[in-house]
């Protein structure tokens, strides 16, 4: 009750300063080389995307800290001096401050690092001066870790190590992106995570080997409690290291004290040491996960199991009456069991995918059904390749073992994904949602809880049991309805914030229909920025993508998309690009079409004068002629004008003032058609060179979106564009400075919301 009471008191907390928390601003100017003098309290190994191992410190600078910040976080350069845990260090190099995203969804890099207490981050920073002192203990344990480290690269090839060091030391920078995001997407993502699983095999290995030598228990509770922290501390002891510490502290000391030990006591104790010193944890999905599953488990998992399998008959036997002993009922009693522990876990730790990641893989519950039986045995063999090295051909044979084991993983990995069809793209639920969908699953607990009480030792039918089970299921189906509900506005559009590029989501119920999609001032736009907005929409198939031109800000998230569906991620039905002639057809257009072909994605190709239609949409091209021979690629752009009803918009992609001249040959033909337009998207990032006041006043919108980096070189959008709408009274909306800007329609209303 405590636990609760506290958690209930840092979310009022939160949902009133969680803006202020989470921001820190350095009185150093960011990106400018400052200095800071400090004592280094931890530091690890890392490796970049080139394969560079490099060092990072963390450093307690000797000024305190705003706020809960507690470190700063500082990447040596190559050629600086790598002080010890506990020196005191002067230390130079580029100040830089995290993020804030510009899109939902996206990853929040100031809530992470706030959470972490790490207030900013020195680049290619250099150490000018050091004590000599040294935190023994401390260094000592980052020492063996990297000896750890260098055993398992010595048993097992790189991949299998990486993996290893992730499992069994909480090292996940050396892992391949893919592996990561192969785990991630499986669900299985968890393994990686030093948690109870890991304490349990080594702690309680530990305390049974130390019981055979007879010690006295005072005496091996204290060496096994002193060896897990160690180990946790080691391993960075994350919230879910600390957890599963905590909680066999507790268990271990019980017997000592004479006293019982209660899982939800060494649960809560746990939650309220670790709350009230970080209360953003309430925000770390990790956190959740952690103390969501052991919930799941002890809590839930009781009321899941049927009840027509819990109530025995009670009929008269005979005290030497044997039980019949059946292999094959053992093997399902026990599959059964394994498969409402997943689902006690899913159903729990539901909400914190649909407000974290937005998808949940389903093939997961079959997946860790087959994953989790060997763990025990391939963390017993890591353990054994990280202790010993390659001693004897033991550290190589295990090795081997572990390779065979982790190749399975991989293969089953690939099985469940299956081009994406076991992914549920859920969507993003409310808090609202949350809140009610949790109120659902407690009451369940208690209902069926009362129940079972009510039936035990009754004699009820088995027939009257199977409706009782039927009905309890039902309310799990409907409280999972309730949290991943959504009403859909009739129309929405939305344009993602890519930086200095374009991308344009246009929604109707459950058509989707994407506008280009690339960015140059940010790297792998698509798989940062548009894939977890598309996500947190629930938007897991596009109808239609519409290709403007080849430029690398309209397309380079495209292909990181086409990648993703590759793996079994967001699937593509069509694509259009612009028909114009061969000779204009530059190596990024020639990309697009054998990458769609790869993948047997059909492509169109559209002219001006073409049309289709999406749903209730539809759209009509304006640019370009058929077969245009043009220099560059913005004079080929395809110019879309869509229709919904008496919605009206214009995509103009990056059409330049030739471009633009014919749009215009076009619209005098049929002026009220195009007349009072209700969004323009803006050509070419808001450039002073084309949408000219002809131009606006033909089309006179109420509306009008720019997509362009924040400080780009370009200057986007320029300040004569921004005059020309003003003028005509459009409302202006740009994603430098509002983010994703969302459009909606629903019955007949127009809304607008901005994301910063």
């Amino acid at each position: 009750m405590l636990a609760l009471f506290m958690a209930a008191i840092v979310y009022i907390y939160l949902e009133f300063f969680y803006s202020e928390i989470i921001v820190y601003e350095p009185e150093e100017s960011p990106k400018e080389v400052t200095s800071v003098f400090g004592v280094v309290v931890q530091k690890e190994q890392k490796q970049n995307s080139l394969g560079e191992v490099y060092t990072v410190l963390y450093l307690v600078p000797g000024k305190k800290l705003k706020g809960n910040f507690k470190y700063i976080e500082c990447y040596l350069s190559a050629d600086s001096y790598e002080p010890s845990i506990g020196e005191t260090i002067l230390i130079a190099g580029k100040t830089v401050t995290f993020s804030a995203p510009g899109n939902p969804g996206e990853f929040d890099s100031r809530c992470y690092y706030s959470t972490l207490k790490i207030a900013y981050r020195l680049k290619n920073a250099s150490v000018k001066k050091a004590d000599g002192k040294t935190d023994y203990f401390k260094e000592g344990l980052y020492d063996i870790k990297f000896i750890f480290e260098k055993n398992l690269d010595k048993c097992m090839p790189e991949e299998d190590a990486s993996i290893m060091k992730a499992m069994l030391l909480g090292d996940k920078s050396f892992m391949d992106e893919e592996i990561k995001d192969l785990y991630k997407d499986s669900g299985i993502m968890h393994i990686l995570a030093v948690s109870g699983l890991h304490i349990s095999i080594i702690g309680m290995g530990i305390y049974r080997l130390l019981k055979k030598v007879r010690l006295p228990e005072v005496f091996i509770v204290a060496v096994c409690i002193v060896i897990m922290f160690s180990y946790g501390a080691m391993c960075g002891m994350n919230t879910s290291a600390f957890r599963a510490i905590m909680m066999f502290t507790l268990r271990l000391m019980a017997p000592v004290f004479g006293r019982t030990y209660d899982i939800y006591t060494g649960l809560s104790f746990a939650f309220i040491l670790l709350l009230p010193d970080q209360p953003l944890y309430l925000y770390n999905s990790g956190f959740l996960f952690s103390f969501g599953a052991i919930v799941g488990i002890t809590l839930l998992k009781p009321s899941l199991r049927p009840f027509f399998l819990n109530c025995r008959n009670y009929d008269m036997k005979f005290a030497d009456e044997k039980k019949d002993k059946n292999l094959l009922s053992d093997v399902l009693r026990k599959s059964l069991d394994s498969v409402i522990t997943c689902i006690s876990i899913m159903i729990i730790t539901l909400p914190v995918y649909a407000s974290f990641y937005y998808t949940y893989p389903l093939g997961s519950i079959i997946l860790n059904l087959l994953v989790l039986p060997l763990m025990g045995v391939l963390m017993s063999a890591g353990v054994i390749c990280m202790s010993m090295g390659t001693v004897g051909i033991i550290g190589k044979s295990l090795g081997a073992f572990v390779h065979i084991i982790l190749l399975f993983y991989k293969l089953s990995c690939d099985v469940t994904k299956f081009s994406g069809r076991l992914t549920w793209y859920m969507g993003h639920s409310s808090k609202i949602q949350v809140f009610i969908y949790a109120i659902m699953i407690a009451a369940f607990i208690s209902g069926t809880y009362y129940i079972g009480v009510y039936i035990s030792g009754k004699r009820i039918s088995q027939n009257k049991l199977l409706k009782l089970d039927v009905l309890k299921y039902l309310f799990i189906v409907i409280a999972v309805f309730v949290l991943t509900f959504r009403i859909l506005p009739e129309l929405e559009i939305n344009m993602i914030d890519v930086g200095q590029g374009d991308g344009i989501l246009i929604s109707s119920g459950r058509n989707n229909i994407l506008i280009d999609g690339g960015s140059t001032s940010k790297k792998k736009v698509g798989k940062y920025q548009m894939i977890p907005f598309f996500k947190y929409k629930g938007v897991g198939t596009l109808d239609v993508v519409v290709l403007t031109h080849e430029d690398t800000d309209h397309i380079s998230g495209i292909l990181d998309i086409l990648d993703d569906m590759e793996d079994g991620g967001i699937f593509i039905k069509k694509m259009i690009l612009p028909e114009v002639d061969r000779s204009c057809r530059g190596d990024n257009y020639r990309r697009l079409q054998d990458r769609a072909g790869e993948l047997g994605i059909p492509v169109f190709y559209i002219n001006s004068g073409e049309s289709f239609r999406v749903g209730e949409i539809e759209f009509f091209c304006l640019n370009p002629d058929l077969n245009m021979i043009v220099d560059g690629a913005n004079a080929y752009s395809t110019v879309l004008f869509m229709k919904y009803n008496d919605f009206k918009a214009l995509f103009t992609g990056d059409v330049e003032k030739n471009g633009q001249e014919n749009i215009k040959e076009i619209m005098k033909q049929r002026p009220e058609i195009f007349d009072n337009l209700t969004l323009l998207k803006v050509a070419h990032h808001g450039s002073m060179y084309t949408t000219d006041m002809d131009f606006l006043n033909m089309i006179n919108p109420k509306i009008a979106l720019i997509s362009c980096g924040l400080e780009n070189s370009y200057g986007h959008p320029h300040k004569e564009l921004l005059e020309r709408l003003d003028i005509i009274g459009a409302k202006t909306y740009r994603t430098d400075i509002c983010g994703e800007i969302g459009v909606e329609l629903h019955k007949g209303r127009i809304s607008v919301h901005k994301f910063r």
